[in-house]
């Protein structure tokens, strides 16, 4: 093979992945979309008729404001497993998303029966000052609608055994944008990706 045929071999062999490379980095746009839920309307006896365009603007429970939203803020409500007297895998899991969370801003808001709150607000006044953490035990009797209808739990097929440990992303506008299962590291590590994209968003 003559050296004007390895030179031209070895430039497009070279050029070429580095071209695709600049062209991909110049238009492409590499960005992933979380769904909005709920992806289609729906009715149920429990919550009645639910249209495609819902937003969460406040949380109630027995005729009673719990958490108000529209402050243009992010939200991530966590109800852990009520039944469950061993909560440290748990309380793990919700250390590490608050600590590899530091820079986003997000409102982290955990709904706990009362057996269990004085452990989540221990967690919770240990962690840095800077991110918003409130531990609740209202609403303790009307949780499941709370957490069925008005946040849409009751779309969300739990694909994990276990723990009934749950949380629920709503952006900034008040869409529900994600369910995940607060006990499994790999849900979690799931949630670290998908809150870091939905900061993201414009």
């Amino acid at each position: 093979m003559s050296k004007l045929l390895k030179g031209i071999i070895l430039i497009v062999t070279l050029g070429l992945p580095i071209s695709i490379y600049l062209f991909l980095q110049t238009f492409g746009e590499n960005m992933y979309a979380l769904p909005v839920y709920p992806e289609t309307s729906y009715a149920s006896t429990d919550c009645g008729t639910v249209a495609v365009d819902y937003t969460v603007g406040k949380l109630t429970c027995d005729s009673a404001d719990v958490v108000v939203l529209g402050d243009q803020q992010t939200y991530l409500f966590h109800f852990p497993d009520r039944s469950k007297t061993d909560i440290a895998g748990e309380m793990n899991e919700m250390r590490r998303l608050v600590e590899e969370t530091k820079p986003l801003d997000y409102r982290l808001i955990t709904m706990s029966n009362e057996g269990q709150v004085d452990k989540w607000d221990k967690l919770a006044a240990s962690q840095d000052g800077n991110r918003y953490w409130v531990v609740t035990s209202a609403c303790a009797d009307g949780l499941e609608q709370l957490m069925n209808c008005q946040l849409l739990l009751s779309q969300f097929t739990l694909e994990t055994e276990g723990s009934k440990s749950r949380m629920v992303l709503v952006d900034k506008v008040g869409r529900v944008r994600g369910f995940y299962a607060s006990a499994e590291k790999g849900e979690m590590d799931r949630l670290l990706v998908e809150l870091d994209v939905l900061m993201q968003e414009k």
